[in-house]
């Protein structure tokens, strides 16, 4: 391994069933930071890959004396293997991107020249994704979702290709919570982040890790774990719909003191009632998922589990 205080730049990656690209992604990692003169490190972080990637990584860090290997007990998801990648950072810099060579290791030059100019941090945003027609949706709603939550002016966009300062990272790893979003809690460190311009490549090998039903799953972690929406939401509806409730119940008694007539059948009533259990249920639903993650993150669950690290 090259000395620590040599180390310029730390590339962390997540693996997942990515074995087709790894070697590429090494290669032209290489030769992008050789072109540069500077000194880089690679940070594979295997999050139980059920194909033959594992191996793959084993053979490049034999050949290479820069590269760190960390091979999780169970699949914990990207933004976890992300927080245990940046624990063997080294570098003054960190670089962040998908293993499916989707981002070109040729576009790094545009990051490290952005924040340059002087930001703590720097975006890869894409004119021209792609993806299917579902992950670009996908990532329309994820930007209104994360300007609502995190409260973030102007146009910037998020992405896993990034480039950060490390002592921001250093800020983010104290973050110790099971459900970790590394953009959100980069914006909770510092604001001094830009986007830049890069290609994004189509995919050469195998379908993405990311299906619909995934990028949903997402996009709801993200609305519980980090804002009161969902609460704040169906408080509003429990609200509305105890006054109109409450209207209609007035109504009714008026009536039936100022004519003596009781309200033919039980229609309405059953139906309100059935309308109401539902939103009781609802919100019981909703608030069973907040109790169920402060569970989880007063229980001090990890955010991930290495079974070993080749160095």
């Amino acid at each position: 391994m090259t000395s620590n205080n040599h180390i310029e730049y730390s590339v962390v990656i997540p693996v997942y069933n990515s074995a087709e690209f790894l070697q590429e992604l090494y290669d032209r990692l290489q030769s992008v930071f050789k072109q540069m003169n500077k000194t880089f490190e690679v940070i594979f972080v295997n999050d139980c890959s059920r194909d033959n990637s594992l191996n793959i990584l084993q053979e490049i860090h034999s050949q290479y004396n820069n590269i760190i290997v960390a091979d999780l007990y169970t699949n914990f998801g990207q933004q976890n293997a992300l927080m245990c990648g940046f624990q063997y950072c080294e570098g003054q810099y960190i670089i962040t991107m998908d293993d499916d060579l989707q981002n070109p290791p040729e576009e790094i030059p545009v990051l490290i020249e952005k924040l340059k100019e002087g930001f703590d941090a720097v975006f890869g945003e894409y004119t021209d994704k792609k993806d299917k027609f579902y992950k670009n949706w996908g990532s329309v709603l994820f930007r209104k979702l994360n300007h609502k939550i995190f409260n973030i002016a102007g146009n910037l966009l998020f992405s896993s290709f990034r480039i950060i300062k490390k002592e921001i990272i250093d800020e983010v790893k104290n973050n110790k919570t099971s459900y970790p979003y590394i953009s959100g809690m980069l914006v909770q460190v510092t604001r001094n982040i830009a986007n830049v311009v890069l290609k994004h490549e189509k995919r050469k090998y195998g379908k993405s890790n990311y299906t619909f039903r995934k990028l949903v799953q997402i996009s709801l972690n993200l609305l519980v774990n980090h804002s009161t929406i969902p609460l704040r939401f169906f408080s509003y509806i429990g609200m509305i719909v105890s006054i109109l409730s409450f209207s209609i119940g007035l109504v009714f008694m008026m009536n039936q003191l100022l004519s003596g007539e009781a309200p033919p059948g039980w229609t309405s009533l059953i139906v309100l009632v059935s309308f109401y259990n539902a939103l009781i249920l609802i919100i019981f639903f909703i608030l069973g998922i907040y109790i169920s993650r402060l569970l989880k993150e007063s229980a001090n669950q990890k955010q991930y589990s290495v079974r070993r690290v080749l160095k």
